[in-house]
């Protein structure tokens, strides 16, 4: 996490002041590494001490509601060391992916089963009603010595209550394979067994306890020891030990999404693994004059009605910035946008062999947008920019009705320029479109020269290159909305294709879906 991030942390934590997200994501090996060191008397990840797991066991006797009781154990201290790539182990046991190695047990003599645990401080946003939290976990087995039996997942609120799922490991239905990442995902606008994925295997909650006021997460480990050598992790600090491995620790809204307008014109958004999770890197996109050096992407789409362009939406990242507010010191004043005309790939005279923007007929220059935290980056392999858990943003413009863009009629393909604008040549987090797997017709494209430059209206597009990665193409999330309701949304009664007209064709159409069930 960065400095930035670890100092609001800390003015929140101090003041009791609520920061405004509870949005994070704690994947790399330095972020794992700054939560175990962070500033002195700063929220950190730190083994859990015995007090805290009395606790921590008692609420579970007091307090379970649904599946089993948790299992007896015998609780020892545990070090806790952050692993960049699975230092070389056995990629059947580890992943090879960075992550938070806990290793206990070794003052233990004799069979039997052996827990420990560890906390995070948790200084953001305390409010974690209606979040998708995640967290990955590879709990190993040690051959014939013994295996990891359970692990768990606690949230603590600000009076000590908690409110804990725990997940039985094995080769079984309804285990956490060993040896294999499992992603757990809680989904806090529930309550019970059924708000985890996979399903726990038992569920606590303290019935006082207040999903708004989240302190600290708590994760711990149950390990049985068959007997013979304890396992050596694999760490820097091999003490021989029980061990697990835990990475990617991740908290999402659970709607990702803003669509600010009323009728979608043109739809074509983020690409996401899963909600908040997405797949793409972003491309820089700067306005020319005082920030040199960088290019000003754009990207195609149709425009298959006359109603106008009376909204914008797009996505995007401040690049290398992780956090999910906005970098205060590198906020773009504005950004100009524009629309192009299409230059088709086999047009005589295009001599570049790829479709891109020919000459600017609109522009804006935005100056009242606002913005939504949308989730985190996962780059693809060979990325020009793999920045990891680069935070996304979804930007929205809402226009006036003089700076409408009214299309052409009949269909039509145009292009359209997002860049921002910054007020001098110092920008620590550029701004750059997110890219998404290609989409419609060609490649989004970097444009590098227009004439004049910078663009601006009735600008002549003249040299650049089309957006791919290994050769396949790549485009630019957004979404164009208008305000006026399209005539298919509520068409005449009987005509069923839309063409304003009710005839044998929509006759053909009812026919043909004579008693069709919907499922």
């Amino acid at each position: 996490m960065r400095k930035i991030m670890i100092a609001l942390m800390l003015w929140g934590f101090l003041t009791g002041i609520a920061l405004g997200t509870p949005y994070m994501a704690i994947s790399t090996y330095d972020q794992w590494q700054e939560m175990l060191a962070p500033p002195s008397g700063h929220n950190r990840i730190e083994a859990l001490g015995s007090t805290e797991w009395g606790d921590y066991m008692l609420q579970w006797q007091a307090f379970l509601e649904e599946g089993d009781p948790y299992p007896t154990t015998t609780f020892s201290n545990a070090y806790l060391e952050a692993s960049p790539n699975g230092l070389g182990g056995d990629p059947e046991i580890i992943p090879p992916d960075s992550g938070l190695v806990m290793v206990w047990g070794n003052d233990l003599v004799g069979p039997g089963e052996f827990a420990s645990a560890w906390k995070m401080e948790y200084g953001l946003d305390p409010d974690l009603s209606n979040k998708t939290i995640k967290v990955t976990v590879t709990p190993p087995q040690w051959g014939a010595n013994g295996q990891i039996a359970q692990v768990s997942f606690g949230m603590t609120d600000s009076m000590g209550r908690i409110r804990s799922w725990y997940w039985n490991c094995g080769n079984g239905p309804g285990q956490l394979p060993w040896n294999m990442p499992t992603t757990i995902t809680i989904n806090t606008a529930i309550a019970g067994i059924g708000a985890a994925n996979p399903p726990a295997a038992g569920y606590m909650n303290n019935p006082g306890f207040d999903i708004t006021q989240v302190i600290s997460f708590i994760l711990d480990e149950n390990a049985v020891w068959i007997g013979g050598p304890l396992p050596i992790p694999p760490i820097q600090t091999p003490v021989p030990g029980f061990w697990n491995y835990w990475h990617d620790l991740i908290i999402l809204p659970n709607q990702t999404h803003a669509n600010k307008g009323t009728y979608i014109k043109y739809s074509q958004p983020i690409d996401e693994f899963e909600p908040g999770l997405i797949n793409g890197w972003d491309e820089p996109s700067i306005y020319p004059p005082f920030t040199i050096g960088y290019p000003i992407m754009a990207d195609d789409f149709p425009c298959k009605d006359e109603r106008p362009i009376t909204d914008l939406h797009w996505w995007g990242s401040f690049l290398g910035w992780n956090e999910p507010y906005l970098p205060q010191e590198a906020i773009p004043l504005t950004f100009h946008i524009g629309i192009w005309t299409d230059v088709p790939a086999d047009d005589p005279g295009n001599p570049f062999g790829f479709s891109h923007p020919g000459v600017m007929i609109w522009e804006h220059i935005c100056d009242n947008w606002v913005w939504n935290f949308a989730g985190f980056d996962v780059p693809p392999q060979g990325a020009p920019y793999p920045y990891e858990n680069e935070a996304c943003f979804q930007f929205n413009q809402l226009l006036s009705e003089p700076d409408w863009f009214w299309q052409e009629p009949g269909e039509n393909i145009y292009w359209l320029s997002i860049a921002a604008i910054y007020p001098g040549t110092d920008v620590v987090y550029p701004w750059g479109w997110k890219t998404r797997p290609h989409y419609y017709m060609d490649d989004a494209v970097r444009t590098f020269a227009t004439m004049p430059w910078p663009p601006v209206r009735n600008a002549v597009w003249e040299h650049g290159e089309p957006l791919e990665l290994h050769g396949e193409s790549w485009d630019l999330a957004f979404e164009i909305t208008t305000n006026v309701p399209d005539y298919c949304d509520n068409p005449i009664p009987g005509d069923l294709n839309c063409d304003k007209i009710v005839n044998l064709l929509d006759f053909a159409i009812f026919a043909s879906n004579w008693l069709s069930v919907a499922p």
